[in-house]
C-alpha cells in the first residue's frame, strides 16, 4: 500500500521541489498551503507522515503540530518540522511542539527521501499492524 505524505508548505517553489523529490518514491502526495488547510487535510486523510513548514499563514506549523498531537490518532504519525528561519533555540522549540525531526531549508533533495524512508520503516517496525 502506498504511503501518504502530507506536504504543508506555503512557498510554491519549495512545494514543487518537495513534490518532485518525493514523487519518484511512489508516495501518495497530499498538499496544504496554510495551517487551517493542513489541519483539515490531516484529519480527513490520515497521512502516514507530515512535512510541516513552520511559518505558515493563518495558523503556524508549531500550533498545527500541537493540535494534531492532542488527538490520539496523531500521536504516532511522524511530523518533520521544516523551516528556513533557523535561529538559536528554534530546533528545540520545533521538537518541543511535537515534531519528530527538524530540517532546515533549503531542503537537501538526497537527504529528504532517506530521512522519510528511515522514519516510515522504523514506524512500521514499531506498529506492524
Amino acid at each position: 500500500m502506498k504511503k501518504k505524505i502530507l506536504i504543508v508548505e506555503d512557498n510554491p517553489q519549495n512545494m514543487r521541489l518537495m513534490e518532485m523529490t518525493l514523487r519518484a518514491k511512489n508516495y501518495t502526495l497530499l498538499k496544504a498551503t496554510d495551517g487551517e488547510e493542513a489541519l483539515d487535510m490531516a484529519m480527513r486523510e490520515r497521512p502516514d507522515l507530515i512535512l510541516m513548514d513552520i511559518w505558515l499563514p493563518k495558523v503556524n506549523g508549531l500550533e498545527v503540530t500541537r493540535k494534531l498531537r492532542q488527538d490520539p490518532a496523531f500521536r504516532h504519525i511522524p511530523i518533520i518540522g521544516v523551516t528556513a528561519y533557523a535561529m538559536k533555540g528554534d530546533k528545540e522549540r520545533i521538537i518541543e511542539s511535537g515534531c519528530d525531526v527538524y530540517l532546515s531549508k533549503p531542503i537537501d533533495t538526497h537527504e529528504l527521501p532517506e530521512i522519510i524512508t528511515t522514519i516510515l520503516s522504523r514506524r512500521q517496525k514499531d506498529n506492524p499492524w
